[in-house]
């Protein structure tokens, strides 16, 4: 037994080991302050929060190489704003917080004078920590669906604003940018980030769209990428189509929202059959009590 706790002590202390030599920031070369002192203040900080996040990147790009088969929701990721490296040094650091968890609870009872089987936590923080490793996977998905499901909503509004400029005489590239400089908040930042990016490289507007539309996985910025692009290259009229594309998504929307009351409303009948069996119960009690005793 003695042999056994060593041998996981020391699998543990090595693990912590790497762990610390991956967090810590390797010492700057001489070329590196050089370089940070030609910069400027703002450069410098700049610097300064990247090499900060480049130990947990740097973590997690080596556990991409080392285990290309983790599935990475790069969609996801992307509507969020984080890095595949940064997200999978997550996963980890969450996997090392389960599997101590036992570890910890354990000294805690062998302190108080319990003895516990060295394996329960061995066994008991492996379980917890797979479940803590695939924990961020299930946040993720469900932060990415909330975020989308915002980002739909702010590009009917979208839809409608460039309809208006279409109908104001503007041309399709001309009511893009206009109608994304004119709503606020991160989806149109998002818009007015892609179509800035098209325009520096040279490329049509509605491309910079259906890119961002296939990088944070909305469909429906491809279908506005499709409208605009007719509208640029073949001047057809798309008022009729862009007005028909807004309130599809918002019937959409309406029906994603009903079907999530309906669920919630039935989950909620779970919870108040429970109390009623309850309720229940505590009425029927004294007179099962009586019986019973009486009957004895």
């Amino acid at each position: 037994m003695s042999t056994a706790i060593m041998a996981a002590g020391a699998f543990v202390g090595f693990g912590i080991f790497l762990l610390i030599q991956e967090l810590v920031p390797a010492a700057a070369s001489l070329d590196a302050a050089l370089a940070r002192l030609a910069t400027s203040r703002d450069e410098a900080a700049r610097s300064l929060v990247t090499s900060r996040q480049t130990a947990g990147m740097r973590l997690g790009r080596r556990l991409q190489a080392a285990a290309p088969w983790l599935p990475v929701p790069g969609t996801d990721l992307a509507l969020l704003g984080k890095e595949p490296g940064s997200w999978l040094s997550s996963k980890i650091v969450c996997a090392l917080i389960g599997v101590w968890i036992p570890a910890l609870l354990s000294a805690v009872a062998t302190l108080a004078g319990a003895r516990p089987p060295w394996t329960l936590p061995v066994i008991t923080g492996l379980g917890i920590g797979v479940a803590f490793f695939f924990a961020p996977d299930v946040v993720t998905r469900v932060n990415a669906a909330e975020k989308r499901a915002d980002f739909r909503h702010a590009l009917s509004s979208y839809l409608d604003l460039v309809s208006l400029e279409r109908g104001a005489g503007a041309g399709p590239t001309e009511a893009l940018e206009a109608a994304a400089q004119i709503g606020g908040g991160w989806a149109f930042g998002r818009v007015a980030g892609a179509l800035d990016a098209a325009r520096a490289v040279g490329r049509a507007p509605w491309q910079g769209l259906a890119d961002l539309g296939r990088e944070i996985g909305v469909a429906e910025l491809g279908s506005l990428a499709d409208i605009a692009g007719v509208a640029g290259e073949e001047g057809g009229r798309v008022m009729e189509s862009l007005g028909a594309l807004a309130e599809s998504m918002r019937t959409a929307a309406r029906a994603a929202t009903r079907a999530k009351a309906n669920s919630q409303s039935t989950t909620m009948v779970v919870p108040i059959a429970m109390l009623a069996i309850g309720f229940l119960l505590l009425l029927a009690f004294p007179i099962l009590d009586r019986s019973f005793h009486g009957g004895l």
